[in-house]
């Protein structure tokens, strides 16, 4: 789409050229119906290639959100730091996290781990995956009875 684009934009501008190279040779020798069908002839040729050029302008805008999307993600990604069982983000001496391994290995997304109970258990509430770590201490509950 891109390429087809400007070809057609150059291409309505060369028709249009072309139109007024032939108004400016023809002089005074062109009747004035013919002076006004080649006018037409320029307000189509020009028409068309500002409707071209409208929709190469929508298209590099599109491919530059698309690249400020991209550098987001890498950007991301050079601060994404897998230290097991799950991820975290470091910005300089700033660490955050943790996040879910399967959310960010599967979807791409920073999922924030959650630890109610303190003790080294981590749950995901995104897609219910739970991790343990090293601080991991399960619980002992005495019987009664």
């Amino acid at each position: 789409m891109e390429v087809s684009s400007i070809v057609g934009a150059l291409s309505g501008i060369k028709a249009a050229s072309d139109i007024v190279k032939i108004i400016k040779d023809s002089g005074a020798s062109l009747e004035a119906a013919e002076i006004k069908f080649k006018l037409a002839e320029l307000m189509d040729a020009l028409a068309e290639a500002r409707m071209e050029i409208a929709d190469f302008k929508d298209l590099l805008s599109m491919k530059d959100d698309e690249i400020k999307s991209l550098n987001k993600d890498l950007e991301l990604k050079q601060k994404v730091l897998w230290q097991e069982p799950y991820y975290y983000t470091v910005d300089g001496e700033k660490k955050d996290g943790p996040y879910c391994q399967r959310c960010y290995d599967v979807e791409f997304k920073l999922v924030r781990l959650q630890s109610p109970s303190k003790n080294g258990a981590w749950n995901c509430f995104q897609c219910g995956k739970a991790y343990l770590d090293s601080e991991y201490k399960p619980r002992h509950f005495s019987r009664v009875g």
